[in-house]
């Protein structure tokens, strides 16, 4: 007789369960992946994307393996999603820049609240709940954030990188250069030794230089490093013409929440 040899079925792998969810931005971090195109089908072979309400008709609830998280907390409403995705998630990630510092939302702080919200809303007798604001600030001032990738918007190396190493099993690496090591590396010549402005010695690179490579000084969209000389490069800036008003608008606009943390004197 012979004999009969049993073949168990395998089991299909098991995918990471990803989110990618928005609180109050522009949507452009978003855009960024999904525009990755022929790169981002090749990855839904890999990853189980179920959640993305910008591009998809039917999304699920967590667990999450991975959440990226696009925005930054204005309402209420925001900061119930934030704690829900937080609780639902293993990994959060703060994706981009109005995630990660509060970016050009963030600037309302140097303003008078009460005149803020009268010229946005013609009728402010509505806003409790969820669409009632708060002081816009970061996610990490609310929730555990495992990773933070800043950018307006990030690059997509950044994402694929990412998710990379999420799919290797290795814990995901940051790019943490100021934006002068990528201005060597392409042998762009520097803006201020020319006497012009730009604030890469202490803005977070991982853009290619993409400002400097066209003659644009860097105005500091992927916010500040943790280690940055700041009053040193604004010392350089003045000498080189820049008038304090315009550093101090150029720092408020996309990290302005941040400096003022730093305890940064701009007058």
């Amino acid at each position: 007789m012979n004999a009969i040899k049993l073949f168990k079925k395998e089991e299909p792998k098991k995918k990471p369960r990803v989110a990618i969810h928005s609180i109050t931005g522009c949507a452009g971090c978003q855009l960024v992946i999904y525009f990755i195109r022929d790169k981002l089908l090749e990855l839904l072979g890999e990853i189980d994307l179920v959640s993305a309400p910008m591009i998809k008709g039917k999304n699920e609830p967590g667990p999450y393996d991975i959440c990226f998280v696009e925005g930054m907390v204005a309402t209420e409403g925001d900061l119930e999603n934030l704690k829900k995705w937080r609780e639902e998630s293993t990994f959060l990630v703060a994706w981009g820049t109005c995630a990660t510092h509060g970016n050009v939302p963030g600037i309302k702080i140097y303003w008078d609240e009460k005149e803020i919200v009268k010229k946005v809303y013609s009728d402010t007798s509505n806003l409790q709940g969820k669409t009632k604001p708060v002081k816009p600030t970061p996610i990490e001032t609310h929730v555990k954030v495992d990773y933070s990738i800043s950018g307006c918007p990030p690059d997509e190396i950044e994402f694929l990188r990412m998710m990379q190493h999420f799919l290797m099993k290795i814990k995901p690496k940051i790019y943490t250069e100021p934006v002068c090591v990528e201005c060597t590396q392409l042998e762009i010549k520097c803006l201020l030794e020319d006497g012009k402005e730009c604030l890469g010695p202490m803005i977070r690179g991982g853009c290619n230089a993409l400002c400097p490579a066209v003659g644009h000084g860097c105005t500091g969209c992927h916010g500040p490093l943790e280690d940055a000389n700041i009053p040193q490069v604004m010392k350089l800036l003045e000498q080189n013409g820049i008038s304090k008003e315009l550093i101090k608008q150029r720092l408020q606009k996309y990290a302005g929440l941040k400096f003022e943390e730093l305890g940064v004197e701009f007058n």
